[in-house]
């Protein structure tokens, strides 16, 4: 076999793969095996019923349930590599327990093998007759779907990226060897066909012709690749790509476009159209019609993140999905389901279903921290291997099954809508402000965190603030949860040591929110004098893939310096609510009175109260502020409140609390209702309040 590559032949001659006499009496003696039936009849099984995981929402929905679930014995497995056939009913994992299990689609055991070395990689036909299997001392085999091993190859190097044809008619494996990667392509015999000296094989193909793809990874940008027939159809510099499923389009992402275009076997590839894009995609994706065309961010800094393009260029949507997820779709696109565990501080995964206009037809969480996942072709049902060595195999659900009742429902589930102004400290905790993005990314929101006590308060911080938001807390992390990030003070400076993994991310918002979260975050010790950022212990003059200038020494940032006028706004974060300080010049308002500190207030929440509140009249004396209102006043109070209702009134008089007491002289707030003293009902706090200091506002 002969391969064209840049122009020159490359031949393909069976080279380290051996015993051949030993190989080919196994293949006599296994083709009429072969030939008699297509899918061997499948094992009997015996299990227990499967144990449910802690999910929330399902008990409530019958749209998207556990099926079944399979966990092993020993819960520190890893699981190398798990895929699933076209219908579901065939599901494969390894562990590094070193077996290969097949579970059916009630996540019963049909079979497990284990075999010389530990499984690292792993292959399905999609009609789930055969599964390839590699190992990590260069075993590969060829198995029935009953776990019967029809041969076995010997490589020397250990198997990288594994692919199988639909039907199971041909294997390609990428061997890394002492000197480098080889490529060798099989049949399912077992007979080797070619082989051929390649780099880093980052995605691996082989599609329903015959054709073998593979992404080769390069110094600063990949290589695609597309031999036919032994010939080279198509190569072409690219970050990402993607072929569609029948094998006739290709997406490519080069960092800066995404080009689209038609293959065909006797021709060369046709330009269909191009899109520029100013975020860094980590995942693309191309159905199997070449309809759609999806692109990811696996971190966006809070704005959206998952792009669905028209093969004509144009954009279909947008979405923000976890920052950090693993995505899968079914082959014609009408299910799209991404997972992560990097949208909170605590290891809960987020599984969201989608449709392909980006509806939300399911959102799940799972106590568990999901590490792999593979959908049904058709898209109907999902496996996902979380850690512990735990399998899930849950149903999707059918079209016209939307989300906002389960919302509702996760929503409730979360607990307090707002959390008031705390006055004391937690025992023998304290609190550290953290700043996390609102859900849109357009306004960094402090939080109070409590800790336990500890001399590296700097380091702590940041930690913490890299965690991210609790879950239910409607906010979006600024960092990439996990990120290494490194504070040390020097020389009279804060110094923060930045990772050079962050220096790739693109956009404004990503970078901004960055340098601003952590500013503002270790701003809140009186220690921090001034501020220096290092990327990978260098001083650098600017960051980010727009150039955010760092080279200088930042001084220390939080609201209400230099003793300007600061207002505590209330503001809406999904469905939670939030005090929000912003100073008065922020606001572009002059504030000459305290009657004008109310009314900008007022302004600024008319999107969350019930109606425009009136304000009769405002007097400050030597220990209190006395507020009386109009009979408008009573209906933020209502009888009977939901909780929405009881938190609206909580966030709205700590705002005022707050906002006048940290602008005027007195500490305390009496509130009057046509001149008269009025209290509401009992469900609700009382009216008339004194401020504590410190304080601490929107505590977790």
């Amino acid at each position: 076999m002969t391969i064209r590559k840049n122009n020159v032949k490359v031949i393909l001659l069976p080279g380290k793969i051996y015993p051949y006499l030993k190989q080919a009496l196994i293949i006599l003696l296994l083709t009429a095996l072969l030939q008699s039936s297509a899918c061997a009849p499948r094992i009997p099984f015996s299990q227990d019923a499967p144990v449910e995981p802690v999910i929330w929402g399902l008990e409530r929905s019958g749209d998207l349930y556990l099926r079944g679930r399979f966990s092993v014995v020993n819960p520190e497995m890893t699981v190398h590599a798990l895929a699933i056939s076209s219908s579901g009913s065939e599901i494969i994992f390894s562990l590094d327990a070193r077996s290969i299990n097949m579970l059916d689609d009630q996540g019963r055991l049909r079979w497990e093998f284990f075999p010389e070395g530990s499984p690292v990689a792993a292959d399905l036909t999609s009609d789930g007759c055969y599964v390839a299997v590699g190992t990590d001392l260069g075993k590969l085999y060829f198995l029935r779907n009953d776990g019967h091993v029809l041969w076995e190859n010997l490589f020397e190097g250990r198997p990288r990226q594994l692919a199988l044809d639909p039907e199971g008619n041909y294997l390609a494996v990428s061997i890394e060897e002492e000197d480098g990667y080889m490529l060798y392509y099989l049949d399912k015999w077992g007979t080797p066909l070619g082989e051929l000296k390649t780099g880093m094989i980052l995605d691996l193909k082989i599609l329903p012709g015959g054709e073998l793809y593979y992404l080769e990874k390069g110094d600063q940008i990949n290589t695609l690749v597309i031999l036919s027939m032994g010939d080279l159809l198509w190569e072409e510099k690219a970050l990402l790509s993607s072929v569609s499923g029948c094998g006739n389009f290709v997406v490519t992402y080069t960092g800066e476009m995404i080009n689209f275009y038609s293959l065909r076997e006797t021709a060369p590839p046709v330009l269909l159209s191009s899109h520029s894009i100013n975020i860094e995609i980590s995942w693309l994706d191309i159905t199997e019609g070449g309809e759609q065309v999806l692109a990811y961010s696996a971190f966006s800094g809070g704005s959206s993140n998952l792009f669905a393009f028209h093969k004509d260029g144009h954009v279909l949507w947008k979405k923000r999905i976890p920052d950090g997820s693993l995505i899968r779709t079914s082959f014609n696109g009408e299910r799209i389901v991404a997972s992560s565990w990097r949208e909170y501080s605590d290891d809960f995964s987020m599984v969201l279903v989608l449709d392909n206009n980006g509806n939300t037809l399911q959102k799940i969480e799972m106590a568990s921290r999901i590490e792999k996942m593979a959908l049904a072709n058709d898209g109907t049902i999902l496996t996902l291997a979380g850690s512990y060595g735990n399998i899930f195999i849950l149903d999707i659900p059918g079209p016209g099954i939307y989300y906002e009742e389960t919302e509702k429902a996760d929503f409730e589930q979360g607990g307090e809508i707002y959390r008031p102004v705390a006055f004391e400290r937690p025992g023998d905790e304290f609190y550290l402000t953290l700043y996390f993005y609102d859900e849109e990314a357009v306004h960094l929101i402090p939080v109070n965190r409590n800790v336990k006590r500890t001399l590296r308060v700097l380091q702590v911080a940041v930690n913490e603030l890299v965690k991210g938001p609790r879950r239910f807390s409607g906010l979006s992390r600024t960092i990439p949860k996990d990120t290494g990030i490194n504070v040390v003070q020097k020389d009279g400076l804060t110094e923060i040591n930045l990772p050079g993994a962050l220096n790739r991310l693109g956009g404004s918002s990503q970078i901004v929110g960055i340098i601003d979260s952590l500013i503002f975050t270790v701003s809140q010790f009186n220690a921090v004098e001034g501020i220096r950022f290092l990327v990978d212990g260098q001083y650098s003059e600017s960051f980010g893939a727009e150039g955010l200038i760092i080279d200088q020494v930042f001084p220390p940032r939080h609201p209400g310096e230099n003793n300007r006028m600061l207002l505590y706004l209330p503001y809406r974060s999904g469905e939670r609510y939030y005090l929000l300080p912003r100073e008065a010049v922020q606001l572009g308002g002059k504030f000459n009175t305290p009657h004008d500190l109310v009314r900008i207030l007022l302004e600024e929440s008319s999107s969350l109260l019930p109606e425009l509140l009136e304000l009769n009249k405002i007097t400050v004396l030597r220990e209190e502020i006395i507020l009386d209102w109009g009979p408008s006043f009573k209906k933020l109070f209502p009888p009977d409140a939901n909780p929405q209702e009881k938190a609206l009134a909580a966030l709205f008089l700590d705002a005022l609390l707050l906002t006048l007491t940290n602008n005027l002289e007195p500490d305390q707030l009496v509130f009057l209702v046509d001149g008269v003293a009025w209290e509401p009902p009992s469900e609700y706090p009382p009216l008339n309040r004194i401020v504590k200091r410190p304080f601490y506002i929107n505590p977790e």
